[in-house]
């Protein structure tokens, strides 16, 4: 490759991480505006004044402030459910679980745990990750598969069967969306400790409930 080409090769990466920084620092400013003020009372005035950019640079990244919210509910999510993967990988390499829904309890509890140490990304996350979102959320460490891949691998490697699958972990995920808001937040109407074991019972109730059952032996 002649040195020409490598300074425009050079160059050209340059240009390419100056676009990624300028479109991180867009991200960032809008995720503290959004916390404190909500994304309807953030305009992106705002956003690019926290950002120290010029108002036409965030319609280079961006159509609207709804495209950036997407955006960021996908990277902190993608963010949350990878930690709590990989956490879980660590378990299954060294003591596995007894079964599936051991599993998918540690994997639910790696994640409160992680909400209950960012209360701000609490707030965001809740309020604006809809199903839609959650069920096609791309995990870039796990090859890019999806968090219904990853719980359908979980329920999979056991030898029981269910019914409805997405349906079972939609009811899972809103159910832990709905309780552990106020308890984390707000510490109502219990502790998050004394929250755990009844909604752990519950997740635990609902895949029980969705399972399918083999039929006994007639005589």
């Amino acid at each position: 490759m002649s040195k020409q080409k490598i300074k425009g090769a050079v160059f050209l990466g340059k240009i390419d991480d100056k676009k990624k920084k300028k479109k991180a620092d867009l991200l960032s400013a809008a995720y503290q505006l959004f916390v404190v003020k909500g994304i309807d009372n953030t305009s992106i005035s705002e956003i690019v004044q926290v950002a120290k950019m010029a108002k036409g640079t965030f319609y280079l990244y961006f159509k609207d402030k709804y495209e950036v919210r997407d955006s960021l509910i996908a990277s902190q999510a993608n963010m949350i459910f990878e930690r709590a993967s990989h956490q879980l990988n660590c378990v299954l390499s060294e003591t596995p679980p007894d079964s599936a829904e051991d599993c998918i309890i540690f994997l639910v509890d790696t994640i409160i745990d992680q909400l209950n140490d960012s209360p701000n990304l609490l707030r965001f996350i809740s309020k604006n990750l809809s199903w839609g979102v959650f069920s096609k959320l791309q995990i870039a460490d796990l090859d890019n598969r999806n968090c219904m891949d990853i719980f359908d691998e979980l329920l999979n490697e056991s030898n029981k069967k269910y019914r409805q699958k997405e349906l079972m972990i939609y009811m899972i995920v809103e159910l832990v969306n709905a309780t552990c808001y106020n308890v984390i937040l707000n510490h109502v109407p219990v502790g998050l400790d004394e929250l755990k074991p009844d909604l752990y019972a519950s997740i635990r109730n609902i895949l029980r409930q969705f399972e399918v059952k083999e039929a006994a032996p007639v005589g």
